[in-house]
């Protein structure tokens, strides 16, 4: 059921958990990429370390995010989020303080004391991240409960906070790692201990009343998480994330700079042994990305969150049909077009399913960071089905297969968002956009 308010006084110190949150997912990205540098060496030490096992060692990260964002969130709800914000950095700098450990300990270490190193390291790293992640975006809808506009704000820079810091870790972890060696895992520590004092020295909740929120048993929760407005918006949020892991990840990199073409398609092979034309391109795109999520703060929380989901969606189709036009050699003011006016409207779609996912919690409020944790659970759901995915139409069409892939996706999303609708148009009206 439904819980009543529990807050009294506007939270303080937002500003400070976003600037926390940049430094977090910075660390994070940046402590991913010199691992792969930190994994080169011990190679070249004569260690017997590859591809398979740096992933499956990543893996355990994203692992343990999957299984505890849901949990984390929740005791968030029963014992205030601050203290989970204070801790969430501090438990990722202990991991990557560990990560370099194998080679302290000797010179050239064992596969066994690399993988038991490394995987400790990364299951913390990722037990911080499952930790901040539902607790900030709890805090958020808590301190924007009433406020439409300012949660379209919050939303919209917590979102820039995200993809702004993976943007600056990827480019800071093989540079830091390059002039630090294994000193970057330290000054990577520093970052993420520095996000713990911002939150502890600025961020100060709203007052709470003196009643005690409930513990809810097992079968609450399930009945939280299964409520039908959160059912109905899951497969339009996963199908969206499923896109950005078919291109925000290792794949669209191997079809542009691979060895393989194909007739009639431009892009494949483009960028063979240009990898800094690459990552120019990489580069421009993540920056007008960027600025696109800007913009659209200035739009969510003043527009109904439903049909923004719809039109942000079909950003998706809109780019796909560019970057099909652009790869069959067609002129570039045909194309280019369609494909920044298709970004502009993708970078739309998670700032206002935050809201959406804010105003869900609204009703659930002692609930509500069970909620978020939603949120990691589908962002990793999404971005693994999006790597398989494209990994079966990349082999088949290359980048044409990417983009018909990006197209059924959004085909998808759409028809989630449209049994969406429907379950809103059920809801007795509230003060929140629909």
């Amino acid at each position: 059921m439904p819980h009543p308010d529990t807050t009294t006084a506007r939270t303080r110190g937002t500003g400070a958990v976003i600037v926390a949150q940049l430094l977090l997912r910075t660390a994070s990205a940046a402590g991913a990429l010199a691992l792969g540098s930190y994994f080169v060496d011990l190679s070249r030490q004569g260690a017997p370390v590859g591809p398979l096992l740096l992933g499956i060692l990543s893996g355990v990260s994203f692992l343990a995010e999957l299984v505890l964002a849901p949990i984390a969130g929740s005791a968030s709800d029963r014992r205030g989020r601050r203290v989970f914000l204070v801790a969430a950095p501090l438990l990722a700098a202990a991991g990557i303080l560990l990560t370099p450990g194998a080679s302290l300990f000797a010179a050239a270490p064992s596969i066994v004391l690399v993988v038991v190193i490394v995987g400790t390291s990364r299951l913390l790293d990722g037990a911080g991240a499952a930790i901040a992640a539902p607790t900030t975006l709890g805090l958020l809808a808590d301190a924007s409960d009433g406020d439409p506009r300012r949660r379209g704000r919050v939303t919209s820079l917590y979102e820039l906070s995200s993809s702004g810091g993976i943007a600056l870790g990827a480019v800071a972890g093989p540079l830091l790692y390059g002039a630090l060696g294994l000193w970057t895992f330290a000054a990577l520590a520093a970052a993420y201990v520095i996000a713990s004092l911002l939150v502890l020295a600025f961020l100060r909740p709203a007052t709470a009343s003196t009643i005690p929120p409930a513990r809810a048993s097992l079968g609450e929760r399930i009945r939280v998480l299964v409520q039908p407005r959160l059912l109905a918006f899951l497969p339009a949020w996963i199908a969206v994330n499923a896109i950005l892991g078919t291109w925000v990840t290792s794949q669209i990199t191997f079809v542009l700079a691979g060895d393989v073409r194909a007739e009639g398609q431009l892009f494949p092979g483009a960028f063979r042994g240009d990898e800094a034309g690459l990552s120019i391109v990489l580069g421009v795109y993540v920056l007008f990305f960027s600025l696109c999520i800007v913009a659209w703060a200035f739009f969510i929380g003043r527009l109904p969150t439903v049909p923004v989901l719809f039109v942000t969606v079909s950003g998706a189709l809109v780019a796909s049909v560019g970057l099909m036009l652009a790869n069959r050699g067609a002129p570039l003011f045909v194309a280019l077009p369609l494909v920044l006016v298709g970004v502009f409207l993708e970078a739309g779609f998670t700032p206002a399913a935050l809201t959406h996912l804010s105003d869900i919690s609204a009703e659930f409020r002692n609930d509500r960071g069970l909620i978020m944790g939603a949120y990691s659970v589908v962002v990793g759901a999404g971005y693994l089905l999006g790597n398989v995915l494209g990994g079966v139409f990349a082999e088949w069409l290359l980048f044409d297969g990417l983009a018909l892939l990006t197209i059924g996706l959004a085909a998808v999303a759409l028809m989630s968002i449209t049994a969406m609708a429907v379950v809103e148009r059920g809801r007795p009206s509230t003060t929140h956009p629909a």
